[in-house]
Formats: C-alpha cells, structure tokens, sequence
C-alpha cells in the first residue's frame, strides 16, 4: 500500500538523515532524547535570541471578553447570561477549545506565568509536528528552519500574545496540517491522521473562523488522496469523524469541569444565527473592498504560494504526497478566505485576527520551499545548516534597524512580493550552477525569500482618507512591526491589572447581579480598553465619562438595573464628585483600591446602587446563583 511518505528523492534523503532508518553501528545511543530535548525548549531560546514580544497590544476588547472567562467564568454566567441572552454575547464563552487549556493554565500558574504557560504550549503544539514532517522530508535542518520559520513569525508571535483565540487556532492549525502530512509508516498512518483530527476539530471549537481554515484543509487534504492514494479512504474520513465527535464531546465535559458551563454548542449555534442576520454583517464586514490596497501584510499567502509554486515547477508528478497536501492546503485555505471577504458576508481578511490563522499555512508552505531550494546542499555537513542560520540572520538584521517603511498592498507591496517570488526561482536555477556559484545563489534565493516575507509583515499600513463603506474603520493594524525585539512590559503590566479586577469586584451573591463600568471614555485606547474588556467593553459601559452622570447614563442604569458601579481611571480625584452624582440611586461605597504594576497604576472603586441592589438573603430560591464550578 503506498502512504503518504512516497519513497522519492526527498524520501530516500529523510531516510539517509535517519528520520527511520535503524541506528548506525557506534552512533550515540543519547542523540534522539537531545534532538527531543532541543526541540521542546527551541520557543525559549528563540524568544530570548530574537527578543520575542511575550504580550501584544490590544486591538480591540475583545481580547479581554476572553481573559474574563479564563479568570472567573462563573461570574459572566451569574451576572450577565440574562442581558447577554438576546445579542450573543456570550459567544466568547463558547470558545472551549482554548479557553479550557487557558483556564486550567490560570489556575495552576496564576495570570501572567499561565498566560505565558499556555503560549508555551501552544508554540509546542504548532513546531512539534512541524519540525518532524520537515525532518522526515529533508533531513534535521529543514526541521530547524522549520521551527524557526514559525517561532520568528510576527503574525504567529502577536497572535500568541493575547487572549483572542486566534492564538490557540494558529497552533491547531499548524498541527493539524502537519499531521495530516506526516510521513510515516502504514502502522502510524492512521494515529498521525487521528491527532490531525483531534487538533483541527479543537481549532474549530476555539473560534468560528477556523471552520473556513479547517473545511479548505479537509478539502484539499481529500482531493490529495483522491488523486494519490485512494485506498482506505472511506475508512480515513470516519475515523476523522469519529475523532471530531470524541474531542468535541470530551470538550464539553471539560467545559463544564473547568468554565462551569456545558453547553457551548447551542451557545455556538446561537452566535452563528445572531451574527448572520444582516444587520450584524453590515457592522462587521466592509462592503468596500479598496481597504485591501493598503494592507501589504495580505500578499505574504499569495507570495509565499507563488514561490512555492516555482520552485516545485514541473516537478508536480514526482512531488512528494505530504508536500502536496501541504501547498494544496495553503492554496485551499486562501482561496477560502478570500470567497467569504470578497463574494460572501465574512470579515475573514479584513480583520487581523481573523486572517491571522491563515499563517498555519502559510509558514509551513514557506518552510517547505526553503526546505527545497536547499536540498543541493544536503550532502554537505556544514553548509546543510546555512538555511537555518539565515533564518536567524534575517530577523536579526530587522532587529538592528526595524524602520520598514509604510506602504500598501498595490504598487510597493506587488514590487516586493515580485522580489520575494524571484528569490525563489534564483535559488532554484543556483542549483545548476558550479559548487560555489550554487551555494552563494541558493543562500541569495533563501534571505531574497525570507527577508521579502518579513518586509511584507512588517510594513504599516500608509496613512489615507477614510474609506466609505468600511467596517471597523477605527481599529489599530495589529502589532507585527515589534515582534521581534519589541518590548512587552507594559503589556504584561496591563495584562496583571486588568486580571484583578475579577478579584477586586468579588464574586457575585444572586443571579442578575449586573455590574457596569464608568470609566474615562475619552482615554478610550490602551491600556483602558483592556480592563473594560474584562466587562464586555461599551455594552457593560456608561455612555459618558465620570464625574457628570449624563441623562443617557441615568437612563441606562433605569434600563439595565445594576447591583454595583466599578469605577476606574488613572486618576481617583473625580470619584467623589462621580458618587455624588448618583445620588439618586443611593451609592454606597463598597472598597477601593489602587492597582499597580509598574508603570502602571490604576484606581478603582466599587459603589453598590442600594436602588437595585438585592440582599441574597432576601432573594427568592430562584434568584441565587447557581453554584456550577
């Protein structure tokens, strides 16, 4: 039966590098636990190498929505299910498959050392098979390149630096794709087809998006095998099923351990509706599509494509199957994406984090065209380890000058995605040359490739007119210019802060016991958009600023009939005045605190609203909360 390790070239070259091949007589019986040992701590020292950004600057409050529910889950449930009920809102609970890991990561480790607990694993969950899907193909330094490739990323590094779940569905995808690929033996086919199962069904129960990124894999993971090994098919795709069934039924008995909620299916099922009616898809997804022309980033997939298609030019028969699926994926997964933006109702390109887990693809294919273009030095001991050592010069070399100039998609953006696919091309023809001119022209066509790659992440977006008929217009670009040698301090002081305002609240008594936020609106970027995240941003908000209570924050509070008021702010001098105002809704100041960590620090006072607030022990049985975690 053939398997997806064709025994090509490329085969019988993994094999001569020991990927299977039984050990030779006298080698060191120790090698494989330190090749292992290497990989597992690679995301450490590469992060210290390249000065890897730990956290990243919050976009939106979105990230926070999530991080409220790593925190205390159970109070979202008790305080809001009601207010939520007909908008949605608690779609963000519904994300199990990384908000089960990150709870269990909060409650072993606390907020910050969980969060880069997680982000450690998730970097493992991604490089692990991708390392030895390139180690099985071409040898150890193509799964070095590998893992670099990946832990270098800006788009991987940002995404892993908040609490959006896009974090969790960029490693998922990345494993999956890679074990769906993996070559192996008959024996192992259908294990490694299992955990690629396993991982892109958790991607899907990380965030909808993936539904787009895992649907173009299975596709283009199936029409492979239609076209290369129809055996056992049938039986392949059930036990993809099976496995989807069994890790989405462990998830919810995980949810309910561990979120306090077991339902995340119909909660799920609820977001899909309420967000697909038309009102929800004017908000989000821009009816104009010029937006693309300035957002150079967009080009890497295509670029990354292009090159992988001419350096495996005219060799598409004697490719090998795992390289085959992993570039047809990639393909699959773009021309996905780019149907839903531009012919469907889907912010999936315009909206970082959501185009962010296209770089699974993305940077396993690159890996794979890297790996290629350097097979001509294979053979040769020292100069086998020149694509990895490139692909540390690169990143270092932006490190030492990181002023990318801005520029768009069209014009700069298409002349540098040009220069990248040459690169390619003159990597490959290098290998027809002399010993010396192939080594120097293959080392060219690499750094041209990469270094192209980078250029394109990095560049911001150029300043223009607002655009009409654009969603989200007043969203930052995302943070890929400092992810490599950028600084993460601030950040992770923010990230300590916003994680105790759970804790400084206090768990809620009764159910419905609603808390709003009043907090200066003015101020509305970082670091204040993260901690009213932490309370579902503008909807638990006060239309205005403290002190003055507006007659629109009066009618919200008649509307919505909150138990407390969280006050916060740089500064506590207008919270007196603030009490004052409400007044009328007899406030009672319950504590206050002062939340540091340098440098930041933030103010915080919880004023109970006697007019609403219920005393559990008067409450009807049906009022107290449900103790479910």
């Amino acid at each position: 039966m053939r398997v997806l390790s064709d025994q090509t070239s490329v085969g019988r070259h993994a094999d001569r590098q020991g990927r299977s091949a039984p050990q030779r007589a006298g080698s060191w019986p120790w090698s494989g636990w330190l090749e292992g040992l290497a990989v597992l701590v690679s995301p450490a020292v590469v992060a210290l190498v390249l000065r890897l950004r730990l956290m990243a600057p919050i976009d939106v409050p979105d990230p926070a929505m999530h991080t409220t529910y790593i925190v205390d889950p159970r109070d979202v449930f008790v305080r809001y299910a009601v207010a939520y009920a007909n908008s949605a809102r608690l779609r963000e609970g519904a994300r199990v498959g990384f908000l089960v890991p990150a709870r269990l990561a909060y409650l072993l480790f606390g907020a910050v050392p969980g969060f880069i607990v997680m982000r450690y694993v998730l970097a493992l969950i991604a490089i692990v098979p991708v390392y030895l899907l390139l180690r099985r193909l071409y040898g150890r330094p193509a799964g070095v390149a590998g893992v670099l490739i990946v832990l270098s990323s800006p788009v991987f590094v940002t995404a892993w630096g908040t609490d959006y779940p896009d974090s969790a569905v960029i490693s998922y995808a990345a494993c999956g794709l890679a074990c769906l690929a993996m070559p192996c033996s008959p024996r192992w086919r259908r294990a490694w087809l299992a955990a690629g199962g396993a991982a892109l069904t958790t991607a899907v129960w990380s965030h909808g998006v993936a539904v787009l990124l895992v649907g173009a894999t299975i596709a283009a993971y199936l029409a492979v095998r239609l076209l290369r090994q129809r055996a056992s098919l049938i039986g392949d795709i059930a036990l993809l099923a099976g496995v989807a069934v069994a890790v989405t039924g462990i998830l919810v008995v995980a949810s309910a351990a561990v979120l306090g909620h077991a339902d995340y299916l119909k909660l799920t099922w609820q977001s899909y509706t309420f967000l697909s009616g038309s009102g929800q898809t004017a908000q989000w997804h821009s009816a104009n599509w010029h937006w693309v022309t300035y957002i150079a980033y967009l080009l890497v997939p295509p670029a990354v494509l292009a090159a992988f298609a001419v350096t495996f030019w005219r060799r598409w028969r004697t490719m090998p199957t795992p390289v085959l699926v992993v570039g047809v994926a990639a393909a699959a997964q773009l021309l996905a994406y780019t149907y839903f933006q531009f012919f469907g109702t889907i912010e999936s390109l315009e909206e970082h984090y959501f185009s962010s887990t296209l770089w699974a693809g993305v940077c396993l294919t690159l890996a794979v065209t890297v790996a290629e273009l350097a097979r001509p030095l294979s053979e040769r001991p020292v100069l086998r380890w020149l694509p990895p050592a490139l692909l540390l010069v690169v990143p270092l070399a932006y490190e030492a000058d990181p002023h990318v100039p801005a520029f768009g998609l069209a014009g700069v953006g298409l002349v540098v995605g040009l220069i990248l696919t040459g690169g390619a091309a003159v990597g490959r023809l290098a290998a027809r040359l002399g010993p010396t001119a192939a080594v120097t022209g293959i080392a060219l066509g690499i750094t041209v490739l990469v270094g192209g790659v980078l250029v394109l992440t990095v560049a911001p977006i150029p300043a223009h007119a607002p655009l009409r008929n654009t969603a989200a217009k007043d969203d930052p670009a995302p943070a890929y210019a400092t992810a490599l040698g950028g600084s993460s301090a601030e950040y992770v002081a923010n990230y300590r802060i916003a994680t105790e305002l759970p804790s400084f609240v206090g768990p809620a008594t009764y159910n419905r016991e609603e808390v709003l936020i009043w907090w200066p609106r003015t101020n509305g970027g970082f670091p204040n958009r993260e901690y009213a995240g932490m309370y579902h941003g503008d909807f638990n908000s006060l239309p205005s600023s403290p002190p003055t209570l507006t007659t629109a924050d009066q009618l919200m509070l008649q509307r919505r009939r909150p138990a407390e008021i969280l006050l916060y702010s740089n500064s506590a001098a207008s919270f007196p005045a603030a009490l004052r105002s409400l007044a009328n809704f007899q406030p009672t100041l319950v504590r206050s605190a002062t939340l540091r960590s340098q440098p930041l620090v933030l103010h915080a006072w919880l004023v109970r609203l006697g007019l609403y607030y219920h005393h559990p022990g008067r409450l009807p049985r049906a009022e107290r909360p449900h103790h479910q975690s």
